[in-house]
């Protein structure tokens, strides 16, 4: 097994690799994204449980497992992902994050503006959270180290030879791709987090600040779903 692993191709490995990594919630989210948009004089919710958060927990877990197996057979190493850490990537994922939700808030202004979005955009995929926090935690902790490895420290590493442009453009269709469950929404939170990650990682090379990032924009989402934030902010703007 180890020698035929040896014997992949570059791009035999990276298919293996995002398939591993993304290929059932790639699939689960397309089907959510049609389910969902079949219909769009409904309201969608989706349920958040405690049994989901565990299941990908796992899941992710074991998948990176196998991928971390399949990368050290293959020579490479840890310095590969650039994962030194220092106290003042706390700050700078803080940053990140804002100025991700900056970009997100005026595309969607601009979106609002031209009457291609309203308000039944942002009431018709709602979501419903009956985890506790011991998932939840893990969720913020697992996923975001997962996806942003793969997703960032792997495929620009895997790439690096190609146009940053391409790379930060698939890197970020990969990232939609399996947020498309979300509905059209996904486009305001995930194409600016694909571009303002992409580009630090290019700029800097550093993964720990989109890993801090990451985690900060999953717990804020669970606490405005556990205190319905976004709901009282609609009731306030009537």
């Amino acid at each position: 097994m180890n020698e035929l692993i040896r014997k992949l191709t570059p791009a035999i490995e990276l298919f293996i690799v995002l398939i591993l990594g993304f290929g059932l919630f790639i699939y689960s989210s397309t089907r959510g994204f049609f389910v969902v948009n079949s219909n769009y004089n409904h309201s969608w919710t989706y349920k958040i449980t405690s049994q989901g958060d565990f299941s990908i927990v796992i899941y992710e877990t074991v998948a990176l497992l196998i991928i971390l197996y399949i990368l050290k057979i293959r020579n490479w190493s840890i310095s590969d992902f650039n994962l030194d850490f220092t106290l003042k990537m706390i700050w700078i994922g803080l940053l990140i994050m804002f100025v991700r939700n900056v970009i997100g808030n005026i595309g969607y202004k601009i979106f609002e503006l031209v009457n291609v979005v309203d308000k039944t955009t942002l009431k018709h995929v709602q979501f419903g959270l009956e985890s506790n926090w011991v998932s939840i935690s893990l969720i913020i902790i697992v996923n975001s180290i997962y996806e942003e490895f793969i997703l960032i420290g792997y495929f620009f590493k895997r790439l690096e030879k190609y146009h940053p442009a391409l790379v930060i453009g698939l890197s970020m269709f990969i990232r939609l791709s399996y947020h498309t469950y979300q509905g059209w929404m996904s486009l305001f939170a995930i194409v600016p987090t694909g571009l303002v990650f992409g580009y630090y990682y290019y700029k800097y090379k550093k993964l720990w600040p989109l890993i801090i990032a990451h985690g900060f924009w999953n717990l804020i989402a669970s606490l405005g779903m556990h205190f319905h934030w976004l709901e009282k902010l609609h009731d306030l703007n009537g």
